[in-house]
């Protein structure tokens, strides 16, 4: 039994690797001449594609693994292998054990890919960004979320540190501004639970603490209001680059960053979504890869088309994208929770496939 297990596992690889590799190869050539069309540079591009390529693969994996399958138990179909196998007693219900290992192997290091490779990536492409600028950044820097969890910038004669923005108030929340004098002494901080974008350059704290006369000799004044305006150089479009950073956490992190926000009272949706979709991509990949293993009950070359398990499976993968993306929009927009979002499609289809199983098994 482990020599069929053996030549099974194998042939369901070696489909892998080769539906990746041409799958990339597809993707690289399009990328490549779009570069050059455009007129950029050849290192720029070249680091370019390599930047892509963990987020490349976090969306191809899945259509590899089900390739993979489609493919490789074909072939065995096709030799009279796969009628040998099962001849021999080793039943369907084993192949889709054997091929569900094969996927749960993939679907972690899905997770390593999306969790910690991909962030490494969106980092390194964000220091690029921040080199290629023609004017210096006015963002200074963000501390780790895992610590403090409070963003900071640097605006003028004054810094700044908040632990969210909320886009659908314009406002910042958990806010502290550190005002310096013109020898670059602190002077004044202000701490408040939100400020709200009014107009241009006007921005209204609440509960606001005003501690004063910091570079003075004389003891500091605290101040305490319900609210009021302060001039700020900012408006609500100098964050979303701080939105773009939080595609540099590795899940770990992000699930820190998330936790965090739900105590500020900012709707979450848009980044659970994020985070729990790093789980379901690799979740679908085991859903990609039993979803071909029906073959195994009609192993007779007769029995079952390979073209029309082609076109079927072609079918089965756009539906599920469909309905998969539409469901992550609706989470995104908090219509729908972000984890039925995330995993109720894929728990759906796996769900069809324990059916297929049940059915053809108890024939």
């Amino acid at each position: 039994m482990f020599l069929l297990s053996q030549i099974i596992s194998k042939e369901w690889f070696k489909a892998l690797f080769g539906s990746i590799v041409v799958l990339f190869l597809l993707i690289t050539v399009g990328d490549i001449i779009n570069g050059f069309m455009r007129g950029y540079g050849f290192n720029y591009i070249i680091l370019n594609y390599f930047l892509k390529l963990p987020d490349l693969l976090g969306k191809l994996l899945p259509i590899a693994c089900l390739i993979s399958s489609l493919f490789s138990l074909n072939k065995l179909k096709n030799q009279s292998e796969l009628m040998a196998i099962l001849s021999s007693g080793f039943s369907a219900g084993r192949i889709y054990l054997l091929v569900l290992m094969c996927s749960v192997v993939i679907a972690f290091f899905q997770v390593i890919n999306l969790g910690f490779i991909q962030p490494k990536a969106n980092k390194i492409k964000r220091a690029e960004f921040e080199k290629s600028r023609k004017q210096e950044s006015k963002y200074l820097a963000r501390s780790k979320v895992g610590r403090s969890g409070l963003l900071w910038y640097k605006s003028g004669n004054y810094f700044t540190s908040f632990q969210a923005f909320d886009r659908d108030r314009n406002a910042l929340k958990n806010i502290k501004i550190y005002f310096q004098n013109n020898k670059g002494h602190l002077q004044q901080v202000y701490e408040a639970k939100n400020a709200t974008f009014v107009q241009e350059n006007q921005w209204e704290l609440s509960e606001v603490k005003i501690l004063s006369l910091l570079d003075d000799k004389i003891y500091p004044t605290l101040q305490v209001k319900d609210k009021m305006i302060i001039p700020l150089k900012e408006v609500p479009e100098d964050f979303d680059q701080f939105e773009s950073d939080i595609t540099t956490l590795p899940i770990l992190d992000l699930a820190a960053f998330v936790s965090r926000l739900e105590q500020t009272g900012i709707n979450t949706s848009e980044y659970k979504v994020m985070l729990y979709e790093k789980l379901s991509l690799a979740f679908i990949c085991i859903v990609f890869s039993l979803f071909p293993v029906a073959i195994v009950f009609k192993p007779n070359r007769r029995a079952d088309g390979f073209g029309k398990n082609v076109i079927f499976t072609l079918f089965f993968t756009v539906v599920f994208w469909l309905l998969y993306t539409s469901a992550v929009s609706m989470g995104t927009q908090g219509k729908v929770p972000p984890l039925l979002a995330t995993m109720g499609i894929p728990i759906i289809f796996l769900t069809y496939i324990g059916f297929v199983f049940n059915k053809n098994r108890s024939l």
